[in-house]
């Protein structure tokens, strides 16, 4: 059976743990009150800056599936193969346009964006109107993301436990 190397096999699980965090924190976040004290400032900045890194870990990659030789698929059906192929782009796309959405979205809310508290230039003034619709986009990839990653979860299992064709163990 074909492998993965070694650093896609790093990214994959890297990527993985801290988006499965990432959206955990991004769905519990929500529900913090505004205060004055900083606590949801805080919680926010944190989700900002793991979106910055998470977002520059996709380019990497993105470019580095590019550029390396292709891993023959696991046989199976045209129309999972087809399905395989449509998911893991999707994966890839949303993974990309979670952070944009979500750096743009800061960048036009009127409030500084800070990377682990350093306070990153301002790229544009205040605009409500671009603000509501990324964070509409955000929402919706996020919410995208996540039944995207359900049914990874779920296809590897399948994988693994009903075709037992050894799928995982690419990835190890």
């Amino acid at each position: 059976m074909p492998r993965y190397d070694r650093f896609s096999i790093l990214l994959h699980w890297l990527m993985a743990a801290l988006l499965l965090a990432q959206i955990a924190l991004g769905w519990w976040m929500q529900d913090i009150p505004k205060d004055t004290n900083g606590t949801r400032a805080w919680w926010f900045n944190a989700h900002k800056s793991m979106g910055m890194v998470l977002g520059l870990l996709a380019l990497v990659r993105t470019a580095w599936a590019a550029r390396r030789a292709r891993v023959a698929p696991v046989p199976m059906g045209a129309a999972l193969q087809a399905v395989a192929r449509a998911s893991h782009g999707l994966l890839y796309a949303l993974m990309l346009l979670l952070p944009l959405s979500g750096f743009l979205g800061s960048v036009f809310s009127g409030y500084p964006v800070r990377f682990f508290g350093l306070r990153l230039p301002a790229l544009a003034e205040r605009w409500d109107t671009a603000k509501a619709l990324l964070s509409g986009v955000h929402a919706a990839a996020a919410w995208g993301l996540t039944a995207l990653i359900a049914l990874h979860l779920l296809a590897a299992l399948y994988h693994q436990f009903i075709r037992r064709d050894g799928l995982l163990q690419r990835m190890r």
